[in-house]
């Protein structure tokens, strides 16, 4: 009976934390999936260079070329067979020199400067939160929604899914098959989208 009184007071003084060094990327910074993929796509693309990632989203230098050769890949150049794409969020913060400060400073700017106000694509204007939207679309619609509900051809539905994630609507209307009448259709979906 002492003994169960002692390892009860023993106990009552232990206090548990979460340790969240053990929790991915994602969870540990709160990001929902459509700001992962957005990620992802964006430091994926070939046009995002060491000099975009260090002079217009701030990151240092050292995380910015770090960053660039991962992707690039041996031969460091983009585009090539010895890409190294990123597949998920921890993939880029185990990149030397990156950390919770880079990627929260890389969600900021794609999240800030993705739309970069009101735009137009192939002749079809979208204000920012028509942009977001799309991008949502674009990134997270099944297919079946894509091809019935937004009533793309399947053949535009099928590039959306082939081509994802979306960064930016540069990257949605330069994807294959996708032209004004597939942005229109976009657009015109946004009303109905409930993510």
């Amino acid at each position: 009976m002492l003994a169960l009184l002692l390892f009860t007071a023993c106990v009552q003084d232990v206090a548990i934390t979460k340790d969240t060094s053990l929790l991915d990327a994602q969870e540990r910074l709160g990001l929902s999936d459509a700001q992962v993929d957005a990620v992802l796509a964006f430091v994926n693309d070939c046009a995002t260079t060491q000099g975009l990632l260090d002079d217009d989203v701030g990151l240092d230098s050292d995380a910015a070329r770090e960053l660039v050769r991962a992707r690039d890949g041996g031969d460091g150049d983009c585009g090539t067979a010895d890409d190294a794409r990123f597949a998920t969020l921890d993939d880029v913060d185990a990149v030397p020199q990156v950390g919770d400060q880079a990627l929260r400073q890389i969600v900021a700017w794609v999240e800030g400067g993705a739309t970069g106000g009101d735009g137009t694509w192939e002749g079809v204007s979208f204000t920012e939160a028509e942009q977001a939207a799309v991008i949502d679309i674009a990134n997270r619609a099944s297919l079946a929604v894509l091809d019935g509900d937004v009533g793309l051809a399947s053949d535009e539905a099928q590039s959306l899914v082939d081509e994802r994630p979306f960064a930016n609507m540069d990257a949605v209307a330069d994807a294959p098959q996708i032209g004004a009448s597939a942005l229109r259709k976009l657009k015109d979906y946004v009303p109905r989208w409930g993510g």
